[in-house]
């Protein structure tokens, strides 16, 4: 049977770490004693977003079955908002101006608008 602290270790690491705590404020030290603190995790967060790279990682199916999966979903959600980590991290975009053609398609309007 999955252990949760070592899935949700996993979800946001990618490795498997000895993380036996159940609850979240716990587990998120532990997680710091193992070397991934809040920084951290930021950071390997903005290398997989910028490799277009999924993260949180994907935890097998059957450890998520055997921990159920709204469980593990909630837990996870808790764990990374106490860590800082919800949300999705603003991506730069190069804005370029638009196109003479651009600017009429966009200017168009049916007949019916007025």
């Amino acid at each position: 049977m999955a252990s949760e602290p070592v899935e949700l270790g996993r979800a946001l690491t990618g490795e498997e770490l000895p993380l036996a705590a159940t609850d979240v404020a716990a587990l998120a030290a532990e997680l710091a004693t193992v070397g991934w603190d809040a920084s951290r995790l930021t950071d390997l967060r903005h290398q997989r977003q910028v490799m277009r790279q999924p993260w949180p990682f994907p935890v097998p199916i059957e450890a998520r079955r055997d921990l159920g999966f709204a469980r593990f979903d909630a837990r996870l959600a808790d764990l990374r908002a106490l860590l800082g980590l919800s949300g999705q991290l603003a991506a730069t975009r190069s804005v370029r101006p638009w196109t003479e053609a651009e600017r009429r398609l966009a200017a168009d309007r049916p007949p019916h608008w007025g």
